[in-house]
């Protein structure tokens, strides 16, 4: 049996125009190295129509899905994830668990990307709907977000279907309501349980499996 040299994520190719590998191909991927949650992530993989040996590159995250953990077991894959990237040696997984664990929260972001062309926006979308409700730090901003008139509501944009930008203009109606209501009542509205329940079931539609 092969020895087993580390423990890796590996997902695969889930967008049909990246330039440099194919839909579908297998993807040995790095843990984040420049302290941004991992939206760039150094890969190693066979390169777009080449039977030659595997590559590393570093791609956005948000074009690679299925992601899971296995062993490395081929010096070659081993080789690419420990060459040097800009001078140093890439991190690498330090455990299984640590893997896995990391896996959990990707595949989650996985699936608020997919079926969209603007899969970013989606997922800051969603992440700003946790802090709508009073006595949130980034509340303001959340709001202004939620309420942003340049918000696309064009099927396949931002949001997959109707019934997630239906929900969507529910919760900004709720908010429209409370501002107009003004700042004497504004805490102690009682829309904002209703508020806390509608931000709640829009981030359970963006997160559907597509």
């Amino acid at each position: 049996m092969d020895e087993l040299l580390g423990w890796c994520v590996v997902a695969n190719v889930a967008a049909t125009d990246l330039k440099h590998f194919s839909q579908g191909t297998k993807m040995w991927v790095l843990p984040p190295q420049w302290g941004d949650g991992g939206q760039d992530v150094i890969v190693v993989g066979r390169h777009r129509g080449s039977p030659g040996p595997v590559s590393q590159m570093v791609v956005p995250r948000v074009h690679l899905t299925n992601f899971r953990v296995r062993g490395i077991y081929q010096p070659t894959v081993h080789r690419q994830l420990t060459k040097e990237f800009q001078r140093r040696v890439p991190s690498q997984w330090e455990s299984r668990e640590e893997a896995e664990k990391v896996v959990e929260w990707w595949a989650h972001e996985a699936t608020i990307y997919a079926g969209v062309r603007r899969p970013l926006k989606r997922a800051d979308f969603y992440y700003r709907l946790a802090d709508v409700l009073p006595g949130r730090v980034l509340q303001q901003w959340a709001v202004q977000d939620v309420m942003n008139p340049k918000l696309s509501f064009e099927l396949g944009e931002v949001f997959r279907d109707q019934q997630e930008v239906d929900a969507v203009h529910e919760l900004r109606e709720l908010l429209d309501t409370i501002e107009t209501a003004g700042v004497a009542n504004w805490l102690n509205n009682e829309l904002w349980p209703v508020v806390g329940a509608v931000a709640d079931k829009i981030q359970a539609l963006l997160s559907r499996a597509h």
